[in-house]
């Protein structure tokens, strides 16, 4: 990981007093004027990714000897050395392939390990043959042969009843592990001995033995696993654990690894999830190699929604929540609001600007479907006339508030007053130059804001071209933190299909952001102390995070933002050393915690939050 060596890319709050031309003034290398145009656009990161994919892979595949003699080394200074049991159900696989599976795990780094193989009744006469011939030279291959076909879930229950290890890992019949998989996997329960759940990142392995297509994983993200099976491969779990929820469901066959993975999950505790941001696991994806969920998607998905049904029931009896088909293929779920719906307050901060102002509110009110909420403007010594004038109109027509709070600008003050007079249940803190294109984004962002466990809510902010300007923020990207998919598309997937999906964020704008009065009051507010302009919405979160709650961002919630309209490009170097002063709180506040983010991967890059590989 990379030291931080300047604050760059400036992630301020709505108000940055054009943070571009600060850092001209500073004499750094200007990034932040590419808040204004799509530098690292969807295309051009997809296609760099895509020119280094395979070294990426390669990079983390292969070893040196010195390398290996290390590992080895280390394993000899292991006290306790975990047994592994890898449970592998086989079909009439490919004969040369399910060797290539099998010599993968015998040619492991770390030596303890069994490994547990159910044959589901296959019809083809080498399958046997393979099996017994490898399990005869290697006394730690263990066989059942199953009387009859039962598909993927009673198979590897059968070869689940052969395990003697006190962790299970589960490999497909035709994968491949690098040699220093289990060797990675031993380490983190030598580590963390109350470890439940482990798993690693992936990438794939093509027809001509290509290694491409890397899954680079989040850590433990709930909202996001609710919505798609991101840990797959390779997923290790404690064994005792298995065995208490009954193994692999039948009847949940194509998405049985995330009804797995749920079940396991409510039965531990977030401590107790582990992740190898590490590329340990190689997936065969060409023709032939087809899953259960390539022959029937359909049921595949059916059962992914049924299980996380399931989980919702179990761990949150109190959500109201409906679950369909949802964007590439993942879940889509809608929660419902509390009957009757929480009031809101939006706040917003301005001074003068009126054509802005006037399109904010005209949009809020023309196109916002929530049944209760009102307005309340912090109006910042506004000059013009105009302004002046639609306070007065736009108040007699709407519930609209206006209260004046003179004096020097501070976001933070600004917003800790406003929130203080709110009637509402629910704050929003907006932007005076967001734009609402939909009717469902406050529903949409209230529905988390009331969960118990969701501290801020975020929206996807657009540009006026419909390119991404938000999508949740990342720490330690670009200096203490920049926004996720910043300059994609809209319609992009983005990578894994996180820009279209709701996951747990580190923190997220303040442009629009809609938490719990009683929560913002809770932690203290904005910080209007040493954080009056910029980086008060991300300590804001982190306050959030540290008190016990999930910030989250959601792509259902989409608005425009035209950025920082009414304060202009403040270019005094007044304003540049205020804005070096209050990173450097940021860094002496939160120290290593904004160096990196747990959402993201230590195999991005992290000069930007655009989700672009680097080779380890």
């Amino acid at each position: 990981m990379k030291v931080l060596r300047r604050v760059s890319q400036v992630f301020a709050s709505p108000y940055t007093f054009g943070a571009a031309c600060w850092w001209y003034l500073l004499g750094k290398r200007v990034r932040a004027q590419n808040r204004f145009r799509a530098v690292f656009s969807s295309n051009i990161v997809q296609a760099y990714n895509d020119r280094i994919a395979n070294a990426v892979c390669e990079a983390q595949a292969k070893l040196t000897d010195e390398e290996i003699a290390g590992f080895r080394k280390e394993i000899e200074g292991w006290g306790d050395k975990p047994l592994i049991s890898i449970v592998m159900p086989v079909y009439n696989t490919d004969g040369e392939q399910l060797g290539a599976a099998i010599e993968s795990v015998r040619h492991q780094i770390y030596q303890d390990w069994e490994l547990c193989i159910a044959d589901d009744c296959s019809t083809v006469p080498h399958v046997r043959a393979i099996l017994e011939a490898l399990a005869a030279d290697d006394k730690r291959i263990k066989l059942v042969f199953r009387n009859q076909n039962g598909h993927i879930c009673a198979a590897s229950n059968s070869a689940l009843e052969l395990a003697t290890g006190s962790f299970v890992a589960f490999m497909d019949h035709d994968d491949v592990l690098p040699i220093h998989a289990l060797f990675h996997i031993a380490k983190e329960i030598v580590q963390h001995p109350d470890v439940d759940l482990i798993y690693t990142d992936e990438d794939k392995i093509r027809e001509d033995g290509r290694l491409d297509g890397p899954h680079f994983k989040p850590d433990w993200n709930e909202e996001l696993f609710l919505a798609q099976n991101y840990l797959n491969h390779l997923s290790v779990y404690r064994t005792s654990l298995l065995r208490q929820v009954g193994g692999l469901r039948e009847g949940f066959e194509g998405s049985q690894d995330h009804d797995l993975a749920l079940r396991i999950v409510a039965k531990t505790s977030v401590d107790r999830i582990r992740h190898i941001p590490r590329l340990l696991y190689h997936w065969r994806a060409f023709r032939g190699s087809g899953t259960f969920s390539d022959r029937a998607l359909a049921q595949a998905i059916d059962a992914r929604q049924r299980a996380v049904r399931d989980y919702l029931a179990t761990n949150y009896p109190e959500d109201r929540v409906s679950i369909v088909e949802g964007p590439y293929g993942c879940n889509r779920l809608h929660r419902e609001l509390p009957d009757p719906a929480p009031h809101v307050t939006l706040i917003i901060p301005t001074r003068d600007q009126h054509s802005y102002l006037k399109r904010c509110l005209e949009t809020i009110f023309g196109k916002t479907a929530y049944p209760s909420f009102d307005v309340l403007i912090v109006d910042n010594e506004s000059a013009e006339k105009e302004t002046l004038a639609f306070f007065d109109d736009i108040s007699e027509r709407h519930p609209v508030s206006v209260i004046s709070v003179p004096g020097e600008f501070n976001y933070s003050a600004l917003n800790n007053i406003a929130v203080a007079q709110a009637q509402g249940d629910i704050v929003a803190l907006l932007n005076n130059d967001v734009e609402v294109i939909s009717s469902e984004w406050l529903r949409e962002m209230v529905c988390y804001a009331v969960l118990p466990r969701i501290g801020a809510v975020g929206a996807r902010l657009l540009y006026a071209n419909g390119l991404v300007q938000h999508a949740g923020v990342i720490l330690g990207a670009g200096g203490i933190a920049n926004h996720a998919f910043h300059g994609y598309h809209v319609t992009d997937s983005g990578y894994q299909a996180r820009l279209q999906l709701p996951q747990y964020v580190s923190a997220v704008t303040g442009a629009c952001l809609v938490v719990a009065k009683k929560k913002y009051l809770a932690v203290g507010g904005l910080d209007e102390q040493d954080l009056k302009v910029a980086y008060n919405d991300v300590d804001f979160c982190l306050k959030l995070s540290a008190s016990g709650l999930h910030n989250v961002y959601t792509p259902y919630a989409t608005l425009i933002h035209h950025e920082s309209i009414s304060r202009g490009k403040d270019t005094s170097v007044e304003k540049a050393a205020r804005l070096e002063r209050e990173g450097k709180v940021m860094q002496e506040r939160w120290g290593d915690e904004i160096l990196f983010d747990k959402y993201y991967s230590v195999n991005f890059s992290n000069e930007n939050g655009c989700f672009r590989f680097k080779i380890i």
